[in-house]
Parts: structure tokens; C-alpha cells; sequence
């Protein structure tokens, strides 16, 4: 294979390789990844904190149509967005072994493929405001496509740090950047800048965060660039491209046709919605997934151990995630009087029924690891495909009847799809099917019976306060879900990995 030379380099600093090795993590992986998944759900649960009083303040500060412009622009300039990393960085992460040069050629090419793609969405701005027959949607893709530079920059110092399981100083990065850009996005709010907010918010994280990454990660990329670095990279990372291509695509695909057909109130009614209902679902999903990737990768040549880590974070997962969206859907309407405001409340069906999808959303992710970190990415893209086409088809059925009717769809498709993924994505893999179910068949019974329990109650003191109503409801969910699990022996030896979690979280490592 041929090389491209930039500038030549006599070494790399001899700190550079402890961002490579990872033998010393197997030590104590169990521990390194509760604490690991601590530290980050506590920088989420100060991030969800910040966004729901952020959320509440904008929301009031702005109005749907300020949120439906962004929608329309990140709808797109997202989808180009994915090829900027190219897979690459899972790959750090995913990789045995890996060495300066490889990581380096690396960096240079996520490099130069963020200022590609920022040049390219900056072409198009005008296509965007033609398409939409909206001028200002032109100024707010001009400066999106700066942010998507800036965030190229810091895609594989990202990595090495999730490669050594340095979750504390990412969780502090991550905090600390989207609090100083949501404090310029309230500000600007604030003095009637309208939907320019939003744009600062979702430009100036990449910013901070760059920044910080840079200063809390001493590793540096070589002035080299040989194709033959990258070679199993590149190979590793297509599939996973080209998954997130197609995933994406099919998941914007409702605001597109939302936007286009039913105007940019609905969209912003839409996408409030979803982003009010998966917030607090990221906040534990993604640090758990953000912790399991590595940790999987570094087991995976280890089937037996491999099964028994993955079966304990999902079982986590399921525990936590399921019971909050039931509690989200059968209050969904004082939940948006309270975090939105009055005139979002037609918000409130979409959030109810989008609820529905939310409750196996998360768990289904997980399939997703298993396939990159046994190296299966080629699987990962197929499955993407089929996934996609079946998506898309229902938003496209779905809009028919307006914005429920995609909503609708949209949880009717990821059903349809739940068995499937299942067989086809564990195919192969130290997880079974069976396994899968029975650690999740516990947290779905007892979240099941805890909805219709806070759904009666909420029948019947639906006179209280919305605030007052949905505490209430929330303690008596929870005083309900917490006696199931000590309600059979069988129940309870599966709750005591949930108390394990303390134990661990007090020894060194």
C-alpha cells in the first residue's frame, strides 16, 4: 500500500503507549467498569439536571417553531455528520492491540474528514433553505458546519481515554462543556436571540469539550499518515459507518417528513417530545453503554466471561431503564405541563405513545455491542439495512395521519422488528436468545404491573397537583416495584446484583 507523508517525526513522547496497552485493566474489570459507569451516570445525572432546567427555562423562552427550524437542519447535517469518524474510533476502542502510528493515522483522517464534510454542509445551506422554503434555516447550516470541524478534532483522544476506561475525566469533560454551552444558550435566550440559542448550545459543546480533551489527554498524533495503518480500520469501521449511515437516515426520516408535510410547529412538537422522553433514558443508557464497549472488547476472546458481563449490564440496564419509562408514559401529560408549559401540552400524546417504543429502545440497543465488540461488523451493517427499510417504510404510512400516525408507526415497526434483531444480531456470539429474555423478563413483568397500579392511582387522585400528583405516583411505583423484587426467592437473587453495585463502588481498585 501506498503512504501519504505529511511531515516526518523522529518519536512519539514516551508517555504515548499507556493509551495503548490494555492488559492492565483485566485485573480488575468488574470494579473498573462499576466505578467507570458511577462516575459517568453522576456527570449524566448533573447533565439531566442542567438540561431539565434549561429545558423548562428555554421551553418558556422560546417557542416550537425556534425548535422545529434546528430540527430541520440537524435532521440533515447529522446524516452527513456520520462519516466524519468512519467507525474509527470504535475501533480504538475494539482493537487488541494498537500502536502510535495506527492511532495517529487515524486521528489525520477523521482530521480531514470533518473539514470535508463541514465544507460540504456549508454547499448545503442554500439546498436546505430551497427545500424547506425557509431563508433562515441558510445562516443556521453555515454555522452548524463549523461545529462539525471543531468536533473532529478530538474524536481519538476521546477514544483512548474510553479505551483506559477513564470515565471519571470524561464524565467531568462531558458535565462542565455542556454546562458552560447551555449557560451561552440560556443568555442568548434570554435577550430574544430566538432559535440562535439552540445553534449556540449545540455548536459550542464540540468547542469546550475539544479543549478539554486535548488538555487531559497528553497523547499526539504523528505528522505520518500511512494507508497501510489503517487498512484494519478502515475495514472495521465500514461496517459500522455504514450501519450508522443507514440508522440514521431511518430515524431522521419522520422529522423530514414531518417538516415537509405537516409544517415546522408539528416537527417541533415532535421532536420535543422524544427528546423529553429519551432524556432521561441517555442519562443511564449511554454511560452504561460507554463503559460495556471497552470492557466487552477486552473480553472478548473470553466467552465465559464475556456472557457473564454482558448478562449483568443488561440485567442493570432493564432494572433501572424499564420501570422509568412506564412511570414517563402513564404521566406523560403532567410531565409536559410541568417541564414545558401549557403550550406544549399537545405534546403530551406524542410523548405517551413514542413512551411505548422507549421501553424496549434501550435494552434492544445492547445487541449493538455485542455485534462491535466481537469485531461482527459486518452483521451490524446488514442488520442496519433490514432495519432501515422496514422504518421507513412505516414513517411513510404513518404520516398519513399526521404526526400520532408516525409516532404510531414508529412503535409498531420496533415491535414488529424485537425478535428478529434478536436471533439475527446474537447469532453466533457468547449471548443466547435465551439469555437475553430471562434477564430482562423480571424488570418488564414487574414495570408491567407497577404502570397499571400508577395508572389507577392516577385515575384516582388525578385531582392533586401536577407536581404533587406525580411525586406521589412515582413513590408509589417505586415502593411497588421494589416489593416485587423481594416478593419470590427467585426475584430476590436477582436484585442482589443491583446491591452488589454498592460493594464494589466502596473497594479500591
Amino acid at each position: 500500500m501506498s503512504s501519504i507523508p505529511l511531515k516526518e517525526e523522529a518519536v512519539a513522547g514516551k508517555n504515548q503507549s499507556q493509551w495503548f496497552d490494555t492488559k492492565h485493566l483485566r485485573s480488575d474489570l468488574k470494579s473498573r467498569s462499576v466505578k467507570g459507569g458511577f462516575s459517568t451516570i453522576a456527570g449524566q445525572v448533573f447533565s439531566f439536571l442542567l438540561n431539565i432546567s434549561s429545558t423548562i427555562l428555554l421551553a418558556r423562552l422560546l417557542t416550537p417553531e425556534d425548535y422545529g427550524l434546528v430540527a430541520m437542519v440537524t435532521a440533515v447535517t447529522g446524516f452527513v455528520t456520520i462519516f466524519k469518524d468512519l467507525g474509527l474510533s470504535s475501533a480504538v476502542i475494539q482493537k487488541e492491540h494498537i500502536n502510535q502510528q495506527q492511532v495517529s493515522a487515524v486521528f489525520w483522517i477523521n482530521v480531514f474528514i470533518s473539514l470535508g464534510i463541514a465544507l460540504i454542509v456549508s454547499l448545503l445551506a442554500p439546498v436546505l433553505a430551497s427545500f424547506y422554503n425557509e431563508e433562515r434555516l441558510f445562516y443556521i447550516t453555515l454555522v452548524f458546519s463549523l461545529g462539525i470541524f471543531i468536533s473532529g478534532l478530538s474524536l481519538q483522544h476521546n477514544a483512548l481515554m474510553k479505551r483506559q476506561m477513564k470515565f471519571h475525566n470524561l464524565a467531568l469533560i462531558n458535565t462542565a462543556s455542556a454546562f458552560l454551552g447551555i449557560l451561552c444558550g440560556v443568555v442568548l435566550a434570554w435577550f430574544g436571540f430566538g432559535y440562535w440559542a439552540l445553534v449556540a448550545i449545540t455548536i459550542l459543546f464540540p468547542v469546550f469539550s475539544t479543549v478539554a480533551l486535548w488538555f487531559v489527554c497528553d497523547w499526539r498524533p504523528n505528522f505520518t499518515l500511512k494507508a497501510n495503518d489503517v487498512k484494519s480500520f478502515l475495514k472495521f469501521g465500514a461496517g459500522i459507518t455504514g450501519f450508522d449511515l443507514i440508522n440514521y437516515f431511518s430515524r431522521n426520516m419522520d422529522n423530514v417528513l414531518i417538516g415537509k408535510f405537516i409544517g415546522s410547529i408539528a416537527l417541533g412538537l415532535y421532536t420535543k417530545a422524544y427528546q423529553l422522553l429519551l432524556l432521561p433514558i441517555t442519562q443511564l443508557r449511554d454511560p452504561l453503554n460507554s463503559v460495556a464497549l471497552p470492557a466487552l472488547s477486552t473480553l472478548q476472546n473470553d466467552r465465559g466471561n464475556y456472557k457473564s458481563y454482558y448478562s449483568r449490564f443488561l440485567f442493570i440496564l432493564a432494572f433501572f431503564s424499564m420501570p422509568a419509562v412506564v412511570f414517563m408514559a402513564v404521566f406523560s401529560e403532567e410531565l409536559i405541563l410541568i417541564v414545558l408549559g401549557e403550550q406544549w401540552i399537545e405534546a403530551s400524546s406524542i410523548f405517551r405513545i413514542l413512551a411505548l417504543a422507549a421501553f424496549i429502545q434501550p435494552i434492544l440497543s445492547t445487541v449493538g455491542l455485542v455485534m462491535i465488540s466481537t469485531g461482527d461488523t459486518k452483521r451490524y451493517f446488514i442488520w442496519g439495512c433490514i432495519n432501515a427499510v422496514l422504518v421507513v417504510t412505516a414513517f411513510f404510512i404513518g404520516v398519513q395521519w399526521g404526526v400520532d400516525g408516525v409516532a404510531k408507526a414508529y412503535v409498531a415497526v420496533t415491535y414488529l422488528l424485537f425478535f428478529p434483531a434478536l436471533f439475527y444480531s446474537l447469532h453466533g456470539s457468547p449471548v443466547s436468545v435465551t439469555l437475553f429474555l430471562k434477564e430482562i423478563s423480571f424488570p418488564a413483568i414487574f414495570s408491567i404491573i407497577c404502570g397499571v397500579a400508577m395508572y389507577y392511582y392516577r385515575g384516582y387522585f388525578g385531582d392533586l397537583h401536577d407536581i404533587i400528583l406525580c411525586m406521589t405516583g412515582f413513590l408509589t411505583g417505586a415502593v411497588l416495584y421494589l416489593a416485587l423484587w423481594f416478593s419470590t426467592k427467585a426475584s430476590r437473587e436477582r436484585a442482589k446484583q443491583v446491591l452488589e453495585i454498592r460493594h464494589v463502588l466502596t473497594k479500591k481498585i
